[in-house]
């Protein structure tokens, strides 16, 4: 499924910002993570995260954590407004005789041949 992407994004995410980078800060972490999500993302959702990337590395603690899952969730709206949605089948092309409200076939009957043996 094409959200797969967002969705471990979001995960890995959520590890990061639980965890904390080797010197860097929350909002640093966040930023990091929404553009490597993006890198795997569609054209749609990649926009809304680069976005948000740039926003995020300039909140301080929850607030960087919290834009940036919110950023998350628009990236998958964005992805999912994308697809395309499925056509119906086509209509049967099998032969349906008889059919009530169709007309039926006149009856076959012998031809004849003008001046042809008569017996």
């Amino acid at each position: 499924m094409k959200l797969a992407p967002t969705l471990a994004a979001a995960a890995a995410f959520a590890a990061l910002t639980a965890c904390g980078g080797a010197g860097q800060s929350q909002a640093e972490n966040a930023a990091e993570t929404l553009e490597q999500a993006a890198e795997q993302s569609d054209p749609a959702a990649a926009q809304v995260l680069e976005n948000a990337a740039d926003t995020v590395e300039d909140l301080e603690g929850p607030a960087a954590a919290n834009a940036a899952q919110e950023a998350l969730q628009q990236a998958g709206n964005a992805q999912a407004a994308t697809i395309p949605a499925p056509q119906a089948a086509p209509p049967s092309l099998q032969a349906q005789p008889n059919r009530t409200g169709q007309q039926t076939p006149p009856p076959k009957t012998r031809a004849e041949v003008p001046g042809g043996n008569s017996q």
